[in-house]
């Protein structure tokens, strides 16, 4: 959909507006005092354990960080901040994003460079926000010892690692889920009107970073319902203790920032349901794939043997350990136990729930990101306070097994990378790129049979070796193909006459079968293709054409 300059005038306004007024100049003092006084507390010792476990946090997600090439939502991501912040929110309107992390993209890229290291670490500098705000949030509540405990499990974790690994926003959304979580604690305790106005700010950046944050949002709701209800209030009473004026400011803020927005996430949401969407229909394996994946990087139909015997036993493990910690814990540590519950279960269990028919499926686990992390952190919890009172030789038993099951998960994450589970493809096209690289002279143009594979490739640009993509044989009906439609840098509109100009050019794409030339009266005088070492499938292939003039 391409939106008029007109359409955005409400937005920068709002925009504009809050900037003059200071908002985020506060947000970011309060937040700073925050922060200082936490640190005040801490002992050496404690900031030793805490920053080995970032550090290794940090290695994990460096390692193999450029292992996969940049696949087609990365790809997206490295494209659109090419533009201005005016185009990445008219272009990213037209899909199916908010924009707030694409504008938070570019200003890093043009500090770190548009490399794949460049892009994907700022990735790793939201998961450690997130990992940061989550141990201060359980030291908070819970104490040091469950809160080194539970860091040390999300560190390891093989689905916070892998997208930590990936130029997207999931890792910012779950810093913002738990920094919200944070403040929202805080401004709860200390009743001041600011951390409240920052709770809010943070749930509309949330909303303008991915759309599922509003699980969250929800999660902190239902928290707030299951407190106030355990405290006897009822009807009447529980809707205006719910709604009091702080709850109200907060979301009516968040509301107020979000709302110039609203219509084209109105828009998205309806060309998804009305036209479908890639992801499949859940299914009882989707709870499995959920749980599978959270602990191994395997759908459920991978766990086999004993990894299900594992997670199976430490299921049942986590399960009872869960009741007995909350009978250990004091009132004030079960109404943090309820919200680090709601976090981590609400969000799938909704977004299970709104993938029912007749709606379209978007049960997907990087959706669910926030959630991910919240569950690392429970379990740490219920493994401490459930376990406090057993033999130390059962206490290693269950360390051990947790620590094997998340070595086993991490291996498999590393293996795979991201290889493609919902279509089962592994991306090769920056394989297939250099392939073709080394078998051409300099200034052979290298065009892609599908816009797809265009977006993959174009990141791989070069000029020695430009790429491009077909105008005619390319349908512009998906929204993330507005910026190919309107940007003619990389587009061939006339095949012959380019032809004319590079009688030998390579044409690269992703089929099953051979390759088919553009044209049919080009000759393929060379081939190469990428074999996946993940399945073993060749799909990316490319074919070096040349004209009969050329010969």
């Amino acid at each position: 959909m391409c939106v008029s300059e007109g359409d955005y005038t409400p937005y920068r306004t709002v925009f504009l507006e809050v900037c003059r007024r200071g908002i985020m100049v506060i947000i970011m003092k309060q937040l700073f005092d925050n922060v200082t006084t936490f640190l005040r507390t801490r002992t050496t010792y404690e900031w030793v354990l805490v920053g080995l476990l970032l550090g290794v946090y940090v290695s994990l997600s460096l390692w193999n960080l450029t292992k996969g090439a940049i696949w087609f939502d990365e790809a997206f991501s490295a494209y659109i901040i090419q533009f201005n912040a005016y185009d990445i929110a008219r272009y990213t309107a037209a899909d199916v994003h908010p924009p707030l992390y694409y504008w938070v993209l570019k200003v890093w890229s043009t500090i770190f460079g548009y490399t794949e290291v460049g892009l994907r670490s700022l990735s790793i500098v939201f998961g450690v926000v997130a990992a940061g705000f989550g141990y201060a949030w359980m030291r908070r509540q819970f104490g040091k010892q469950v809160a080194i405990i539970s860091l040390a499990i999300l560190v390891l974790s093989p689905l916070f690692i892998r997208y930590s690994q990936e130029a997207r926003m999931y890792t910012m959304s779950a810093a913002i889920a738990m920094a919200a979580t944070y403040v929202m604690t805080i401004a709860l305790d200390s009743k001041r009107r600011r951390d409240w106005i920052i709770y809010g700010v943070l749930v509309a950046a949330g909303m303008l970073t991915h759309y599922f944050m509003a699980l969250v949002w929800i999660a902190h709701w239902v928290w707030r319902v299951v407190v106030i209800r355990q405290k006897g209030a009822t009807g009447k009473v529980l809707f205006k203790r719910f709604f009091d004026k702080d709850w109200l400011i907060a979301y009516g803020l968040a509301i107020g920032l979000f709302l110039p927005w609203l219509p084209f996430m109105v828009y998205q949401l309806v060309v998804i349901q009305s036209g479908g969407f890639w992801i499949s229909p859940v299914g009882v394996d989707s709870v499995g794939s959920y749980f599978g994946t959270l602990v191994y990087f395997l759908q459920s139909n991978q766990v086999v043997g004993w990894q299900s015997a594992g997670l199976i036993l430490m299921a049942i493990v986590v399960g009872v350990s869960a009741v007995v910690t909350y009978r250990r814990l004091r009132v004030a540590e079960r109404r943090s136990y309820w919200l680090l519950l709601c976090l981590a279960a609400v969000p799938p269990l909704v977004l299970y729930a709104a993938s029912l028919p007749p709606l379209q499926s978007s049960f997907v686990e990087r959706y669910l990101l926030p959630a991910a992390v919240a569950s690392a952190l429970f379990v740490g919890l219920v493994l401490v306070v459930g376990l406090r009172r057993s033999s130390i030789w059962a206490k290693l038993t269950v360390a051990a097994i947790v620590l094997a099951m998340l070595m086993s998960g991490l291996s498999t994450m590393y293996f795979y990378g991201n290889y493609n589970k919902n279509s089962q493809t592994d991306i090769q096209t920056r394989n297939v790129v250099m392939m073709v690289r080394e078998r051409s002279e300099p200034g052979t143009p290298i065009i892609t049979n599908t816009p797809w594979v265009f977006y993959e490739a174009a990141f791989y640009n070069s000029e020695d070796y430009p790429i491009y993509f077909l105008d005619k044989s390319t349908k512009y009906e998906f929204g993330s193909l507005l910026m190919l439609q309107e940007d003619d840098r990389f587009k061939i509109k006339d095949l012959d006459k380019f032809l004319l100009e590079h009688p030998t050019v390579w044409y690269i794409g992703h089929a099953s079968a051979e390759l088919e030339a553009p044209r049919d009266s080009l000759e393929t005088i060379d081939r190469v293709e990428a074999v996946s070492p993940v399945d073993g499938k060749s799909l990316y292939k490319g074919i070096k054409l040349q004209t009969a003039s050329a010969e």
